[in-house]
């Protein structure tokens, strides 16, 4: 075992840890728990950001060339979006849930071959690969925050507002919102770059490419969220089921769209 896949393993025990601890607590009428959990997913995020400078230094370039290195990077961004947030609002109870998606990221990282290979032609722009997809992971890293809060707030809705171990709904919905505010600009700048790296790359600013439509119809989700999220009557209500729609488009557009349909974008897998 490499020492970067061995931080990886380490990123994931903490992260499952974390999640365990969490609903532990919970169980046991411990909220003090929540603190355990929460430095616990930042010692993953500690653990995954060595991993990515490791590889960064191997590879030579910014560690986001292919499916595992882009895996690591989006993991190790929803660990910093939710600890940025989590500074600004009491949310330190989305920890497990974060912990969960961070874990399901590492574990798509793991089954990943992960030796060096060249970059593809298309690949070989430096200041590109490392501004488009870097902002592309940090915006899908947003919008997995989003839709942790939005789970949150739909389940704390549900509940009656009786549960003591997420966050209460209002909280939730300001943090997926503050985190929809960030993550849509940085989303249109990630489409933005693309289409100028495409047309560096192939002649074409857009190909209909089926990461691009993906993308496209990832934009116009966020961007329907944000026309209802501050309404006040049934529309309002769906803000947070967009938001899940939208990380399910984020994961579409990530793999679904590369991996199932073939595209300028299928030799990466990202």
């Amino acid at each position: 075992m490499t020492i970067a896949s061995a931080l990886l393993v380490a990123a994931l025990i903490a992260l499952l840890g974390a999640t365990l601890i969490a609903i532990a607590g919970a169980l046991a009428g411990r909220l003090a728990t929540r603190v355990v959990a929460h430095a616990a997913v930042l010692l993953a995020g500690a653990f995954l950001l060595a991993a990515l400078i490791l590889r960064g230094l191997l590879v030579g370039h910014a560690p986001w060339s292919n499916l595992y290195e882009t895996a690591v990077a989006f993991a190790f961004g929803v660990v910093v979006v939710y600890a940025a947030l989590e500074r600004r609002l009491p949310i330190r109870s989305l920890a497990p849930v974060v912990a969960v998606v961070g874990a399901g990221l590492i574990g798509l990282a793991l089954a990943q071959p992960d030796e060096v290979r060249p970059l593809v032609p298309a690949l070989q722009a430096p200041l590109l690969l490392t501004v488009h997809v870097g902002t592309a992971m940090l915006a899908y890293a947003i919008g997995a925050v989003a839709f942790a809060a939005a789970a949150a707030e739909l389940v704390q809705r549900r509940a009656g507002g009786a549960l003591a171990a997420l966050p209460p709904s209002a909280i939730s919905r300001t943090a997926a919102h503050r985190a929809v505010l960030l993550g849509f600009p940085v989303l249109t700048a990630a489409i933005v770059l693309g289409a100028v790296w495409a047309n560096l790359a192939w002649r074409s600013y857009w190909s209909n490419d089926p990461k691009e439509l993906a993308a496209a119809a990832t934009w116009l989700v966020y961007g329907g969220y944000l026309h209802v999220a501050g309404r006040r009557d049934r529309w309002g209500r769906l803000a947070p089921w967009l938001l899940i729609l939208g990380f399910g488009a984020v994961l579409f557009t990530y793999l679904g769209a590369g991996l199932v349909f073939v595209g300028e974008h299928s030799y990466a897998g990202a």
